[in-house]
This record gives structure tokens, sequence and C-alpha cells, in this order.
């Protein structure tokens, strides 16, 4: 049967329901109450189905918010605001492109004034994160974590000459070795240490009279060309070589660096 001009054809009851202005949820509700009118067991024909989904509403799109910038993003975009504000201010500094700027600059300052209290505020609070418990450094505190650690590094000089000698290389014409060899003899006394003095000229070092020559030892030892005076451990089980320092070096300083290369693995003691 063909339909009278001026009427509306539509393909479906949805359709038609859409077409004339009914929203998409009653024609859902009519499917839903016709199907539940003619029962399970009545033959529709294979393009009928009853148990199709819920139409979607676009309901659950209303709940979902447009997702933030990622923060990196939104402080980048704080930084290129803050800079063309500036750039405009300095092209041409009317009052009012100033102002604006300031009041940028203001707002970025109260920024990371925030976040600075914040963070140290979560450090007070988080033991954990307080890295002051391992190096106070308020002068009470840190006092004595000096004396603690004063104490075990005299402790552990006290046995390192069990596993450990130290090499010096000086010169009889270095005015520093002059200075240094007397202290490092001093140290070494001091500790019970085994030193090998080595002259790069042959010649007596100052503290040193039984300093023995060269003859390729410094190459041997991997020190060939060193700055001196210098300072090395040598390892005794391991038969290793590691180097203490160059240059004039005061007692606290020696035993500071022996202490570390000793006694901590790297990576834990900074």
């Amino acid at each position: 049967m063909t339909a009278p001009r001026g009427t509306l054809v539509c393909l479906s009851t949805a359709a038609c329901l859409a077409l004339a202005g009914v929203a998409a949820p009653a024609a859902a509700q009519e499917w839903r109450d016709w199907c539940e009118s003619i029962g399970e067991d009545t033959p529709l024909g294979w393009h009928f189905y009853c148990d199709r989904a819920e139409e979607d509403t676009g309901d659950e799109w209303a709940s979902i918010a447009p997702a933030a910038p990622p923060a990196t993003a939104r402080i980048a975009a704080i930084r290129r605001e803050l800079e063309e504000s500036r750039a405009a201010a300095i092209l041409d500094p009317t009052p009012a492109r100033v102002a604006a700027y300031l009041r940028l600059q203001r707002e970025t300052l109260q920024r990371a004034a925030a976040f600075s209290d914040a963070f140290r505020r979560t450090v007070w609070a988080t033991p954990d994160l307080d890295y002051s418990l391992t190096r106070p450094v308020g002068a009470l505190a840190k006092q004595l974590w000096s004396d603690a650690r004063r104490e075990e590094i005299q402790a552990a000089l006290a046995g390192l000459g069990e596993s450990y000698g130290l090499i010096y290389l000086g010169r009889s014409d270095c005015a520093e070795c002059e200075v240094f060899g007397p202290l490092l003899r001093a140290f070494s006394l001091r500790h019970g240490l085994d030193v090998l003095a080595v002259s790069m000229t042959g010649e007596p070092l100052e503290g040193w009279p039984e300093a023995v020559a060269d003859n390729g030892r410094a190459a041997a030892l991997g020190l060939d060309g060193a700055p001196l005076p210098a300072v090395a451990l040598f390892d005794a089980a391991a038969r290793e070589v590691v180097p203490v320092g160059f240059g004039v070096l005061a007692e606290d300083q020696l035993a500071e660096r022996i202490f570390v290369l000793t006694q901590r693995e790297p990576g834990h003691d900074y």
C-alpha cells in the first residue's frame, strides 16, 4: 500500500517517534512494554529480539568530566603565561602591562611558597623522608653526630693495619711534600699503619728518610703521573690500590677518607 503524499513514512517505530519529537528513552520504554505484553512463548520471527540491551540514553556521559591536563602541562602553561606577560611588559612597559606581570609573578611565588611550606611540614611528619636524621644540620644535633662519627672513625682506624697499608708518593723538591710528609708520619704512627714511601726523584723525603726510589713502582701501582704528594690505600687481601687523595691533606681529612673507603659501601654515606 502506498502512503498518501505528505504522509511521514518511517522505517521503524523508534524512527517515527524520534522524528515526531518523542524522547529516545520513551521509545525504549514502549519497546519493553510491547515485548512484555506478548509473552515469552509467542513466535516473532528471526528479525525480532525482545532481549536487546537497554537503549543508550547518554546519561552516563554527563557524569564524566573532561580530564584535566597533566600537571606538567599546567606548569608549562603557567610559565608560558608568565614569560609572555613579562615580554609584553618589556616591549611596552605601560603601568597596566607591568602590573599584570607583577601579579602573575606574585601568584607564581605564592605557589612556590605553598609548596615549600608543605614540603617541610611533610618532612617533619615523616621520619623516613627526613634526611637531617641521617646527617643533622642543627648545631646541637650536628655536634652529637660529629662526636659519634669521630669515635667510629678512631675505632675503625685502630684495626685498619691488619688489612691495609698506605703508599706515599713524593718528591724531594716538592714544597707540599715537605709539609705533608711529617704530617703523614705522625698520622701513621698514631694509628699503627705501615707506609711504603716512594721518592719519585730517588732522594730521601721530608719525614721519610727510608723512602725507596720509584723505579717504576708508581706505574705498577697505577699512580704514574699523579699529582704529588699522593696517598693510596693498599688492600692486602684483594691486592688492590685505592687512591685516598692528592695534594696536602689534614689528618682529619685523611681519617675521614680512609674510613669511608674502607668502612662504607658506595652510596651509603652521603
